[in-house]
């Protein structure tokens, strides 16, 4: 928890209104809308220290909702924009999302301080760069803070641990504000029309660092609806490690790719936490997966190596679909394996006669492998390695297509059962057998 103390969430945020539709979603019919948001809320520094009062602040939230008030669910996902591009998490199960009348909201909660210590443009300042006149009004305070203890004398570019501390800095006044924002979703002011019964917080890398340090904080507890009911009725944090307070009165939902198991982003290997209904605390973890997940973050084709590019984002709507049951008093969120650890290898897994992880969610390519897949690649931290086996070697697994084929089947049968991979997504992943036979 925080080493100081705290008055609960109290923030009158200023809703301007809509400003434009900047999507068209009108297939699934959704309409997105803009709105400004401004206020004061103090700042924090990365150790939850106060390190300024009642500062000013206008900022953005994205909506993207039913257009039909009667269709909404009542349920929204709300993630804190990452510094690097404004990127969402839960976005990325959007068919699901709007398939299933949920809203979608986005807040833009990063200053522009990050970028000039790693050359990334976000938060505002990806904003004003990509529109001046719509969003120069903006504004995020900056705080020149340096951590007050020091692990590594080397080149900040170079250190883990300075990097967090940056990337948290970046959003001195984050916690306040999303807390407010949930307020309003929970209350119905302003950006819907009826109250949200659930208010889910989401985030990926950087962003589920946020609300990490979010709820190690003790925002959580602060954050009340008007009822005093919380305001944040579950969290998910995507590959980031889980944080050390897990809320009494809230789900919390923890995805880790192979690579934070082997620390390669930062150098401290992960575990996702132990399973348990009270608190309710679900792990997952998905071997042969890099940072990324998937999704190439990290320029284009290697000459010399090839990226893991197998969609681990495939499993995201069941995670959240089992997330949304359980909160709605459902079926509890399935349990799943831990990879398996092994502390005499070299990386602290323990591997196949392929290479690959042992334990952790069985995804097809794992089932049926046509490569080893490794956790980093050597050209960037955040996207994984494929190492394809010789056509001799694929010959010797698989007789025929067809044998390959009904064990890639099996596989995704497994997951439809245990409920890691929705019935919807199945005939996709089936799909990616021939894909991935090559």
């Amino acid at each position: 928890m925080a080493p100081v103390e705290r008055m609960p969430v109290e923030i009158a945020l200023n809703v301007t209104g809509p400003l434009a539709a900047s999507q068209r979603l009108d297939d699934f019919g959704y309409v997105e809308e803009e709105f400004f948001v401004d206020g004061a809320v103090d700042a924090f520094d990365p150790d939850g220290i106060r390190i300024a009062a009642d500062v000013k602040f206008a900022t953005r939230v994205l909506v993207r909702r039913p257009n039909d008030a009667g269709a909404a669910s009542g349920t929204a996902f709300v993630d804190p924009l990452h510094m690097i591009d404004e990127m969402p998490a839960s976005w990325s199960a959007s068919e699901w999302l709007m398939d299933n009348g949920h809203t979608w909201v986005g807040v833009t909660v990063h200053n522009s301080s990050f970028g000039r210590s790693y050359d990334y443009v976000g938060g505002v300042g990806a904003l004003q760069q990509a529109d001046p006149e719509r969003y120069g009004s903006l504004r995020l305070e900056e705080f020149d803070r340096p951590p007050r203890l020091v692990s590594y004398a080397g080149p900040s570019a170079t250190d883990s641990f300075a990097l967090k501390w940056k990337m948290a800095m970046a959003h001195p006044q984050g916690h306040p504000i999303i807390a407010g924002v949930a307020q309003l979703l929970k209350s119905g002011a302003a950006i819907s029309s009826r109250p949200f019964r659930h208010v889910y917080g989401c985030g990926v890398s950087q962003t589920a660092n946020f609300w990490r340090l979010f709820l190690d904080h003790g925002w959580h507890e602060l954050a009340r609806a008007g009822d005093g009911s919380v305001a944040f009725d579950a969290y998910v944090l995507i590959v980031s490690p889980a944080p050390a307070h897990r809320p009494a009165d809230a789900v919390l939902v923890n995805v880790l790719s192979e690579s934070e198991v082997v620390g390669t982003i930062v150098q401290v290997p992960a575990t996702a936490p132990a399973d348990s209904h009270v608190p309710a605390v679900r792990g997952i973890e998905f071997p042969g997966s890099g940072h990324s997940m998937g999704h190439l973050l990290a320029g284009g084709p290697a000459p010399d190596h090839e990226h893991t590019d197998e969609p681990y984002s495939m499993f995201l709507p069941a995670v959240f679909a089992n997330l949304d049951a359980w909160v709605r008093g459902g079926p509890p969120m399935p349990h799943v394996p831990r990879i398996q650890r092994d502390p005499t290898s070299v990386d602290g897994v323990a591997r196949d006669e392929h290479g690959n992880a042992l334990g952790g969610v069985r995804a097809p390519w794992l089932e049926a492998p046509r490569a080893q897949y490794l956790p980093r690649c050597p050209c960037s931290p955040t996207n994984g390695q494929t190492v394809p086996f010789s056509p001799e070697k694929l010959a010797a697994l698989y007789a025929t297509d067809d044998e390959y084929r009904a064990r890639w089947n099996r596989a995704v049968d497994r997951l439809v059962e245990d409920r890691l991979l929705l019935v919807a997504d199945a005939e996709a992943m089936r799909a990616r057998a021939s894909v991935s036979r090559g």
